[in-house]
């Protein structure tokens, strides 16, 4: 007989997301969780006031902890803040001057005293040859400052110095701040990054963290980013640093960095900036031996053991969605999945505490879950274990139906494979108009913004007599110790 065990997280919308998030009642207002790794002198959770409905990008209210007192405040403490300090003289390594030098590789830029103004980034040059300016990162562009001379130029600024190695990270999709798996795929190549580049420091003096707030920072994202920093178990994230929060997503990303005037430059004295997947990067770890070390250096961080090979045990995690990409017909799959072993079925957001998630993908020998962020937890399964990922239709363009599949084929020891939806009658679209506007459109055409958002929400009805034929040819293979090669099937195509 199996069991089923239902979880009770779940989200209806992007409202809804924030609303259980921060259903913990405190007095006059509900309060987010605290867990996890934060910077160092720097813990915070946000606040919603009861009555209020703020939108989705409005400034946020936060609590943060008085180490000194033992309680939280309304207080910002010292320890949020990189202030930086006015420099006297500069270093005579490089002539004594402020301009600007870079050393870029194929994956990755270091930059000494790179110039920052109110949202924007500069590279001072002078003498006469002039330069170009280029693209930073995706959202980010670098302007040049052509001048005479670049000490007589900075002589009239008002401007301070960030000192030591400063990581700069632009995060790519800021209008989803809250997609984990984007922040695999820009951490996990970080990783790697970070590990072979002897140069830099790791972890680095101070981490800048560009166009996000910190209700943005779930527990998920910080404990990636203290593994991809290099950050040992029990230890604290590096100072981090942020812009001023603003009212609009636009007015965030030219927003200044908090404890620096609008006004005011700021010199980064030396920075590292990862060239993203849009500029030659890639979207996972650059070798497998990367991807274990960090499924092991984030078990760590919780204190669990590490991932290893074992007998696959006959559970099955049914990943459940509530606000989008549901599986219609979830009732019938599930007891389809009940057949081949004991089901779990579990919904994981942002209340979620991640060492509850990674228990989870310790003991699950097949997860099963449409495509949806919450997939960015597959790598850390144990060695052996599958993912079945349930795709929605229409949905390959620039690679996006492999996103998770380039991160567990890189691990060479976990099983993924796939079932997509083909036909029209398996897309429910949640909005009428996306349906009447794209519903007959073809995969190949589905390379609009509109048309990729649009399959974004949608339900999903599971064909089960090709998904019971899945199951039947793979699971056998899995739950016998197959190698991931032995147990292979090439992506499902589009037709």
């Amino acid at each position: 007989m199996t069991a089923i065990a239902i979880g009770n997280h779940s989200a209806h919308g992007m409202q809804e997301f924030w609303n259980v998030w921060r259903r913990r009642d405190n007095g006059p207002g509900r309060v987010g969780l605290a867990n996890g790794v934060f910077p160092v002198g720097c813990k915070w959770r946000d606040v919603q006031r009861e009555g209020t409905d703020k939108e989705f990008w409005a400034v946020e209210e936060y609590e943060f902890w008085d180490d000194v007192k033992q309680t939280w405040t309304s207080k910002q403490q010292p320890g949020c803040i990189v202030e930086g300090h006015a420099c006297l003289g500069w270093a005579t390594e490089r002539e004594g001057s402020p301009r600007s030098e870079v050393n870029c590789t194929v994956t990755h830029c270091i930059y000494e005293n790179l110039w920052y103004n109110n949202g924007r980034f500069y590279l001072l040059v002078d003498g006469p040859h002039p330069v170009t300016g280029w693209k930073m990162t995706r959202n980010q562009d670098l302007n040049v400052l052509h001048v005479d001379n670049a000490t007589a130029f900075v002589d009239n600024l008002k401007w301070r110095v960030v000192s030591n190695d400063t990581l700069l990270f632009d995060f790519v999709y800021f209008l989803h701040p809250t997609a984990i798996g984007h922040w695999g795929e820009m951490m996990f190549p970080l990783f790697s990054i970070l590990k072979r580049e002897p140069h830099f420091q790791w972890p680095p003096a101070q981490f800048l963290l560009l166009h996000l707030k910190r209700v943005h920072l779930l527990e998920w994202a910080r404990a990636v980013i203290a593994t991809t920093l290099g950050v040992l178990p029990s230890r604290a994230l590096p100072p981090l640093m942020m812009q001023q929060e603003a009212d609009s997503v636009w007015d965030q990303i030219l927003s200044p960095l908090e404890g620096f005037g609008p006004r005011e430059w700021v010199c980064f004295e030396r920075a590292l900036v990862v060239r993203d997947m849009f500029l030659g990067g890639e979207r996972t770890f650059l070798s497998q031996e990367d991807a274990r070390a960090f499924r092991s250096m984030i078990y760590a961080q919780y204190g669990l053991p590490p991932p290893t090979k074992r007998p696959v045990p006959r559970v099955i995690t049914f990943q459940r969605k509530r606000a989008n990409r549901r599986v219609i017909n979830e009732e019938q799959l599930v007891m389809l999945l009940q057949e081949f072993g004991q089901v779990n079925v579990v919904e994981f957001n942002a209340s979620t505490p991640f060492e509850e998630q990674l228990r989870t993908m310790a003991a699950t020998g097949v997860f099963v879950s449409v495509h949806t962020s919450n997939l960015a937890n597959a790598p850390f399964l144990q060695p052996g274990s599958a993912v079945i990922e349930i795709i929605q239709r229409n949905w390959i363009w620039d690679n996006l139906d492999k996103s998770f599949q380039i991160q567990t084929e890189k691990m060479g020891d976990i099983h993924h494979f796939a079932w997509r939806a083909r036909s029209r009658n398996q897309t429910i679209y949640i909005n009428k108009r996306d349906g009447e506007r794209f519903g007959d459109w073809e995969s190949l055409q589905c390379s609009t913004e509109d048309c990729v958002e649009a399959h974004t929400n949608v339900d999903v009805v599971v064909n089960l007599d090709e998904f019971r034929a899945l199951l039947e040819s793979r699971l056998p293979l899995v739950f016998g110790g197959a190698s991931v090669e032995e147990a292979a099937l090439p992506w499902p195509p589009i037709k």
